[in-house]
């Protein structure tokens, strides 16, 4: 296990403390939709999924909103019986964040994503994303 152990404790520990967790989506609520971080905020997982701190790894922080799907109401003469407003989608957030982050960066191959933090209206996820013409 090694140090691995002690920096997932430590990652562990600010999920729990409010004031850094608070800091966290702080920094995250400045960002874009999809925005390019530097270091994954949480090693471990990114380590899971097979980030490496190499040339061609890369971490995408994508925002998704929170709710279900809503269709527009139809306007116009009649209105019908079954007029259904809010589904709930069979592609999971964290899987919408996913395809994001794909369709901007093409070039890459998603390893993996994992959630970040949320609030009232959005999540965020940081996806692992790797260039195979990179060796």
């Amino acid at each position: 296990m090694g140090s691995f152990k002690y920096i997932r404790d430590n990652e562990r520990l600010m999920f729990k403390d409010k004031a850094a967790k608070r800091a966290l989506l702080l920094n995250a609520e400045k960002g874009s939709i999809l925005e390019r971080v530097e270091r994954p905020t949480r090693l471990t997982r990114a380590k899971m999924l097979g980030f490496k701190a190499k040339e061609g790894y890369i971490i995408v922080r994508a925002r998704v909103a929170k709710g279900s799907f809503r269709r527009p109401r139809p306007v116009h003469a009649r209105r019908p019986s079954k007029t259904g407003l809010y589904f709930n989608l069979a592609v999971s957030k964290q899987k919408i964040a996913e395809n994001r982050a794909q369709k901007t960066y093409k070039n890459m191959d998603v390893l993996g994503s994992y959630f970040l933090v949320e609030n009232g209206q959005y999540k965020w996820f940081e996806v692992v994303m790797h260039d195979w013409a990179i060796k």
